[in-house]
């Protein structure tokens, strides 16, 4: 535990799995840590899905449960995951799911279908897990609601398309009074000329 002298607060040592302040046998504190670690997980709104290095979804916290309709009790092995992106997007996604296989992290941003997600988009981070060898074991797949800042760029993208072809209309408004100007001189010169 450590102490924080702002809020008065105790705070888990996540840094160690020795525990040797408190004479704990170390398998209990290694499960002490790894249940404040679910603990971490399962009360973020973010979420967090872990694959095996088959791809097989093996987790997926309180957050992902929430956001995609799954309840505590479905098999999440059943679940097809990837049917919640839409199909434009789907090959992107499978792609940064391949390269994470391969060891290479990823971010994608995705949009979801209206049954597949509470969220319309979503940004994800697909990191490998390795093991000792270097080897692959796991895939890590997080992501967060982006939906308002996609929205957000949906628009400004919109404004300037409409401000593109106002200025397009007023540059062929410009031409034609251009040549409405040089008719007009062209008719006074030569009405001065007679």
């Amino acid at each position: 535990m450590w102490y924080n002298k702002k809020n008065n607060k105790e705070y888990p040592n996540f840094s160690t799995m020795n525990n040797t302040a408190n004479n704990l046998p170390e398998r209990s504190v290694t499960e002490q840590e790894l249940a404040q670690y679910k603990q971490i997980v399962e009360s973020t709104p973010v979420c967090i899905k872990v694959f095996d290095s088959a791809g097989k979804l093996i987790f997926i916290n309180k957050g992902g449960r929430e956001e995609h309709g799954i309840n505590d009790t479905d098999d999440i092995a059943k679940w097809n995951w990837v049917a919640t992106v839409k199909p434009e997007y789907r090959p992107e996604v499978l792609e940064a799911f391949k390269k994470g296989l391969m060891g290479i992290s990823s971010r994608v941003t995705m949009e979801h279908t209206e049954e597949g997600s509470d969220h319309a988009w979503c940004e994800g981070i697909i990191s490998p897990i390795k093991d000792e060898n270097d080897k692959v074991t796991l895939l890590l797949f997080y992501s967060i609601d982006v939906t308002d800042r996609e929205k957000a760029e949906a628009e400004i993208i919109k404004r300037e398309q409409a401000m593109r072809q106002r200025n397009e209309e007023l540059a062929e408004m410009n031409k034609i009074l251009i040549g409405k100007d040089s008719e007009m001189a062209e008719i006074k010169r030569k009405q001065d000329e007679a």
